[in-house]
């Protein structure tokens, strides 16, 4: 559990992230007053004082515009395979890179595209399974794959809290 509530997402005045940091540098960066916390992970700090409970932070918006350029995020393999946490989206497992494949939405042979929002990580299995059918006809669900932002990718954040996908997915 540690890990998973170990990093904030820092947001600029205009609410565009610009990085990742540690959930501790976050509650110094907030305390001195330099970023207002915008939400907290559901765990606390783990602190000498029992009686005092201090949430950790997810979300820091920080006062004042940091002007960085857009980078965007190049569509690869492994782009997609981090994007999807590794994970089949139609069964869930996870897997090795070795063990995962990408799967077309729209199947190239109906005109799917090579784009974000049509490719998805999926385990080889269920990449058979489903072949050359549409999500109707194989009869599963998926969330809608959409480009993440450079920021989730450049950190390889394993963990995505649902409060950050706003933020990071566009």
């Amino acid at each position: 559990m540690k890990n998973k509530y170990s990093k904030c997402l820092v947001v600029d005045t205009s609410y565009m992230p610009r990085s990742i940091i540690t959930t501790e540098r976050a509650f110094v960066i907030s305390m001195k007053g330099n970023a207002d916390v915008t939400w907290t992970h559901p765990v606390k700090f783990g602190l000498v004082n029992p009686e005092l409970e201090i949430f950790k932070p997810s979300v820091i918006k920080v006062r004042s515009y940091v002007n960085v350029p857009y980078r965007k995020v190049a569509l690869s393999r492994d782009n997609i395979f981090k994007r999807d946490n590794y994970e089949c989206v139609y069964c869930g497992k996870s897997g090795e890179r070795s063990k995962l494949t990408l799967d077309h939405v729209i199947p190239q042979s109906k005109g799917g595209p090579n784009t974000w929002n049509n490719l998805v990580t999926s385990c080889k299995k269920c990449n058979n399974e489903k072949a050359d059918l549409t999500l109707e006809e194989y009869g599963k669900k998926i969330p809608v794959p959409k480009r993440p932002h450079s920021i989730m990718l450049l950190k390889k954040t394993k963990y995505i809290p649902e409060e950050w996908k706003d933020f990071l997915f566009f």
